[in-house]
């Protein structure tokens, strides 16, 4: 066991103390404590070590709002106050782009806060075990195949919890379950879709309207379940779509689709981008891993034309859906790899002055920036929910000729160490008609 002084916190939550030249990595700290640690592991240049006890607290420690893993499960930092965790994720995202991309951004604006600090999940993937013929529900724990089950999820909007709940007492009813995925709207009425899937690659009979049945007399929000067999879809009952709605938007999202966590920080996220695109009417965007519409239906009210680009077939029905829901002429909907809907693009000679991207965690790939930069746009808006991968392409995107402008930082998920920005690129020679070096 071995004493030691928090330095920082590190994007992955952990906070980082040195013994002797050795890096170590502590979990459940905060910058500042003396704490006593044990090592779990040592690697090559640092070591994984365990918390034992804390000997000078940091005055941004708080007693956690949830109990046990079976609540706080997914929450990383339940137990450092709200303002401290704004802090910490503004310090992580600069630092991160510092070391990996040399990136200094120009302005760094504000983080914006969350207005639900818990019960803000709107979407979630839950692994399920069995125990005695028991049906275990829950998440795996970080870095284990170890499942904690779920009782009250502190992060999980209170529809999910109900669901949980619901599906608890029909356990004898149930198919034997590999996962269950639940996706609810933020709506105050409210609709949840379920998603079984199966642990076997052989469709079951299909059997499950007496389950929907049951569940719906639980829980009227549920508006339908879509059972899975390995990757077969085998029953459908009720809907197999949300709706939900964004000021004047109306969206749907189908189970395949992907829409925001947290909708009260997707509303802040749109109108940041929107804010930072600067738009004056005439602008041709494009707008890559453009999902549902979510960012491709807002900027087509203030622009000329609107591309999406996306991969998924769902994504992209309902897109297209969701623009002739809500009368919008001006955009189109390409259902492709990101990587081949530019370089068609590029072939067609298409003008773009605008191109606003939202990679997954991954971020985008060496050749998808190569063909953003051939498009030389006067802007690029770039979505991030990962500064590591975010520092990586920025840095790409600076050697083609662009710099930061202005750093957006959005809190779209508390209580843990992950952090979404919205990164606004001008091409170099727009500043006073002369090139930045």
């Amino acid at each position: 066991m071995i004493e030691v002084t928090v330095e920082k916190m590190i994007y992955g939550g952990k906070g980082l103390a040195r013994d002797n030249g050795l890096t170590i990595f502590i979990p459940g700290v905060i910058p500042g404590e003396r704490v006593y640690v044990r090592i779990k592991k040592k690697r090559k240049g640092f070591a994984e070590a365990e918390l034992i006890e804390i000997i000078k607290p940091s005055p941004d420690r708080i007693t956690p709002p949830c109990k046990g893993e079976e609540e706080c499960a997914g929450a990383h930092w339940p137990y450092i106050s709200y303002p401290a965790q704004l802090r910490l994720k503004e310090e992580i995202l600069l630092e991160t782009l510092r070391k990996i991309g040399s990136i200094e951004p120009r302005n760094i604006l504000p983080i914006i806060p969350s207005q639900n600090i818990d019960h803000y999940r709107l979407r979630v993937q839950f692994n399920v075990r069995y125990r005695d013929s028991r049906p275990l529900i829950g998440f795996f724990r970080e870095g284990t195949h170890h499942l904690v089950e779920i009782k009250n999820g502190f992060l999980l909007h209170p529809l999910i919890n109900r669901i949980l709940d619901a599906i608890r007492k029909l356990t004898d009813q149930l198919p034997p379950l590999r996962e269950i995925h639940i996706n609810v709207s933020p709506d105050t009425s409210g609709e949840a879709l379920i998603l079984f899937f199966i642990d076997v690659e052989t469709p079951p009979r299909p059997g499950g309207a007496t389950i929907f049945e049951a569940l719906r007399k639980d829980v009227k929000e549920v508006v339908g379940i879509i059972s899975y067999a390995g990757r077969k879809k085998y029953e459908v009952l009720g809907r197999n779509y949300l709706k939900l709605r964004l000021d004047d938007f109306s969206f749907q999202s189908r189970e395949g689709s992907f829409f925001q966590v947290n909708w009260g920080q997707n509303k802040n996220m749109i109108n940041s981008l929107l804010d930072l695109s600067e738009l004056k009417g005439d602008e041709r965007v494009l707008d890559l891993y453009s999902g549902i519409g979510n960012f491709s239906l807002p900027l087509a009210k203030k622009v000329e034309r609107v591309i999406g680009i996306e991969s998924g077939y769902s994504a992209v029905k309902d897109a297209l859906r969701n623009a002739e829901e809500n009368g919008i002429k001006n955009i189109a909907f390409i259902c492709e790899d990101v990587r081949k809907g530019l370089k068609g693009l590029l072939e067609k000679k298409e003008r773009v002055d605008l191109i606003v991207l939202d990679p997954p965690r991954a971020g985008a790939t060496k050749k998808i920036i190569e063909r953003i930069i051939a498009f030389s746009p006067k802007k690029i808006i770039y979505v991030s929910c990962n500064p590591t991968t975010l520092a990586r392409d920025l840095m790409m995107l600076q050697n083609g000729g662009y710099f930061l402008n202005r750093l957006q930082p959005i809190d779209m998920f508390p209580q843990t160490y992950h952090i979404e920005s919205i990164a606004e690129l001008l091409f170099q020679s727009i500043k006073n008609g002369s090139s930045w070096t």
